[in-house]
């Protein structure tokens, strides 16, 4: 009996410790190196080597770790208050949702030397107006990857009903994992914006993806290429920023954008309010934005650079049209989290659920 207390008090000590490390891990680096910098990023944004760049000009560790969605780094925030983390990389709603918590610092835009250099359309929008707290760091927009091998009598049409209608839906299409995004690209299907929905409308989107799920081979947000190349699916809803190098390398893929317009997502670094490290955070957002770090970044990685005088990015046949849709009014609108949490999980659990 006592040998069993004693191992079900370790257990839960354990677990007590691992779900600390989990929240505030950041907060105990910074008592092991003063000298550093914490960033919470998506995977992939920023080639590492461009930390380890910059850590040993200026003799800073930057500590980088990341998060699979922004659910996840919502609730760390939320839970810590910001507390261990310097800069930290959120998706446009997240942006809102952290400043209406009052998680973020305000920015000093007089210490930021690329400012101007932003494209416009990138800026001053719903979630963060004037941009007080963000700046707009990577960009992308959704669309239709295509394996033309699948498709002898021409393309399917350049639209969204290639993966919502069951009239010209293939077998085997490749959707996303997120459920807030999928479903919101539902409902501007459905009824032509992004919108707050009714019970009666809800019941119609899950009617909506529940035929569609029939049709998906994979729920997933970063494989879209690879569903593609594998010859897995026809068809993958994509964002342009992960498959624009494998179009470059295989003439049988195309990308479809489509014709009723479509999301741009944003990522945007913000500085949490509970930071210390606010001067050297600067430092680093300017060497991040710099023109040829900016380049060198776009290389060897897939994220897309918000400055205007990035002119390699038109180079690429894909990114020069997706460029042309974000500066066409009215072709592109920016996810928002009109939905409720509990119409997101009502509509999810239905489409799983089956």
């Amino acid at each position: 009996m006592i040998k069993n207390k004693i191992l079900s008090t370790a257990v839960v000590a354990l677990w007590g410790l691992v779900i600390f490390l989990f929240l505030y891990s950041p907060l105990v680096s910074h008592f092991f190196t003063q000298e550093s910098i914490n960033v919470f990023m998506w995977p992939g944004v920023v080639d590492p080597k461009l930390f380890v760049e910059f850590g040993k000009k200026h003799g800073v560790d930057i500590n980088v770790s990341y998060y699979s969605g922004n659910e996840e780094l919502i609730v760390k925030l939320l839970a810590t208050k910001g507390a261990g983390y310097d800069l930290v990389v959120p998706s446009d709603y997240a942006v809102e949702i952290l400043i209406q918590n009052d998680l973020l610092k305000e920015l000093d835009k007089s210490k930021l030397n690329f400012f101007e250099h932003i494209n416009p359309q990138f800026l001053d929008l719903y979630f963060d107006p004037h941009n007080k707290y963000s700046i707009p760091a990577e960009w992308y927009i959704l669309g239709l990857g295509i394996n033309k091998r699948f498709f002898k009598n021409g393309l399917p049409p350049a639209s969204w009903k290639t993966v919502f209608d069951p009239k010209y839906m293939p077998d085997h299409i490749g959707l996303l994992n997120d459920p807030r995004e999928l479903i919101a690209l539902a409902v501007k299907y459905k009824y032509g914006k992004i919108k707050p929905i009714n019970q009666e409308e809800v019941q119609e989107i899950k009617e909506l993806m529940c035929a569609q799920w029939k049709k998906a081979e994979a729920y997933t947000d970063f494989r879209g290429d690879f569903l593609l190349e594998s010859g897995n699916c026809p068809v993958v809803i994509v964002a342009n920023s992960y498959i624009w190098k494998t179009l470059a390398d295989n003439a049988d893929f195309e990308f479809l954008i489509p014709e009723e317009g479509t999301f741009v997502g944003l990522e945007n670094y913000v500085i949490p309010k509970s930071s210390t490290k606010v001067e050297l955070v600067y430092k680093l957002l300017n060497f991040l934005f710099d023109s040829n770090t900016q380049e060198r970044n776009f290389q060897d990685y897939v994220w897309l650079s918000t400055r205007k005088d990035a002119e390699y990015l038109k180079e690429i046949d894909v990114l020069k049209r997706s460029i042309e849709v974000v500066n066409t009014p009215g072709k592109m609108e920016l996810f928002r989290n009109d939905l409720t949490d509990d119409q997101v999980n009502e509509i999810w659990l239905a489409v799983k659920g089956q």
